[in-house]
């Protein structure tokens, strides 16, 4: 080391010193330079490992993503405006329904909205037919319409779930039957048995229940001392020929009759509204449908009931079976009467005797309290109703009230799509309406029941 140190300070001080100082400078720079080269690629070494890491991190996490079940929702099937659950049962919040035919002859007003509370939906009327492709339900009045309905435009299925629906309120005898029916997706009609989802009646049970249950607004003591039964009817030429009964009964017993037919009082028109004020008075009230079918029961039962009389129905073979509509022992029935005049004794028998006129009002004796009962929910009135009448009477297990749940007829398809799978639905057996001679009584069979 001293031998290398004493020679280089005899070159530094020679005349050779520029020549060795510009030597060393080279050395240095090549050694500079050579670290240089090889920090970057050293550096790019690096980059290329840490990046085929990152490659194979991500492959490595792809691969776990297909081996490791997903946590994420259940995506809802279905899709735009016609959402379903994973079970196909309908997610919509508001819907649109084309009235084809107006509700008879009516019309809702376009544009108008109707809430839903039972199913906290709510639906928009329409009567644009060139919206057909938007559509939910599409509402025929009769069957008879469904001739205007493109029935082959109309999807059902797992992207778009769109439904027809007929319904009507009158008989089989003055409304149409048969295998037109059976192109709808619902059908609602009175009949409470072959009705899809519902039936469709003149029946309010929150209105019907608080009106069974309330006292007679005019107790049997000041009912009309003059006339037993009151009638109040305009159509003339009804199909069970009930008009020439009622004459025939006149015969035997005094009847008030304030509308056109047979009438012989003013007073009262044969407006509903004025019903249930005349009724109240009398002691018995005619309550007979125009026609006899299964399940025909209108509005001049209920008229009856609010009017806190006794009715007087026709029912006969099942057409239709007021057990199903009254508690029992709570009206009379024509045709439980061999003759006219044995029917006309038997209303004299039992409006003469106070005790024995009340055990047909028998329902109507109880402790509950009316006013409160009036602000409870339908279900919550019917148990109450069951108190009274009993839970395994045929009204509550077989009848009006366990069938009808009172609400708008469009409500009743929301509620129902949003409960039941499009596809049970879709695979629900169709069927046509019986008709007129299957559904009723012949013609006139009032008067041949009591002739023979």
């Amino acid at each position: 080391m001293r031998l290398f140190i004493r020679h280089l300070s005899t070159l530094c001080r020679s005349r050779r010193r520029v020549p060795f100082l510009f030597l060393i400078g080279t050395l240095l720079s090549i050694v500079f330079i050579s670290y240089l080269i090889n920090h970057n690629q050293q550096t790019e070494n690096f980059i290329k490992q840490t990046s085929k890491i990152a490659d194979d991190q991500l492959k490595t996490a792809n691969k776990l993503s297909t081996l490791v079940p997903k946590t994420s929702h259940i995506q809802k099937k279905g899709g735009g405006a016609w959402p379903i659950d994973e079970k196909g049962r309908s997610l919509k919040n508001h819907f649109l329904v084309l009235d084809l035919t107006g509700f008879f002859g009516g019309g809702a007003s376009e544009g108008e909205q109707v809430q839903c509370p039972s199913s906290n939906t709510s639906f928009t009327w329409t009567r644009q037919q060139n919206r057909v492709n938007e559509i939910d339900f599409v509402v025929s009045h009769d069957a008879q319409g469904g001739g205007n309905i493109p029935f082959d435009r109309l999807q059902l299925n797992e992207n778009q779930q769109q439904y027809s629906m007929a319904f009507v309120m009158e008989s089989e005898v003055h409304s149409s039957t048969g295998d037109g029916w059976a192109k709808f997706n619902f059908i609602m009609t009175y009949d409470l048995d072959n009705s899809y989802p519902e039936p469709a009646t003149y029946f309010d049970m929150n209105i019907h229940l608080i009106d069974l249950l309330s006292p007679p607004s005019v107790p049997f003591d000041q009912k009309d001392k003059d006339a037993y039964a009151v009638w109040i009817i305009s159509n003339c030429n009804a199909h069970n020929g009930r008009q020439d009964f009622v004459g025939k009964l006149m015969n035997e017993i005094k009847i008030d009759s304030y509308g056109s037919c047979l009438n012989n009082k003013k007073g009262y028109s044969a407006r509903m509204v004025d019903n249930a004020n005349a009724y109240k008075k009398y002691k018995f009230v005619i309550a007979i449908e125009n026609s006899n079918c299964f399940d025909y029961v209108t509005e001049k039962l209920v008229k009856a009931v609010e009017g806190g009389s006794i009715p007087i129905v026709a029912g006969y073979n099942n057409r239709s079976d007021y057990r199903r509509y009254m508690p029992k022992h709570s009206f009379l029935n024509i045709f439980d009467y061999k003759t006219i005049k044995e029917l006309a004794d038997d209303i004299k028998r039992i409006g003469n005797n106070k005790t024995l006129y009340e055990s047909y009002l028998w329902y109507k004796n109880h402790s509950k309290n009316i006013e409160e009962l009036k602000t409870l929910s339908l279900n919550e009135k019917l148990k109450h109703f069951a108190d009274v009448v009993g839970a395994n009477a045929t009204m509550i297990t077989n009848g009006i009230a366990g069938k009808e749940r009172s609400e708008n007829k469009i409500c009743k398809l929301t509620r129902f799509v949003r409960q039941t799978p499009w596809q049970d639905i879709a695979a629900h057996k169709k069927i046509p309406r019986a008709d007129a001679n299957t559904a009723c009584l012949p013609g006139r069979y009032i008067l041949t029941h009591f002739k023979s």
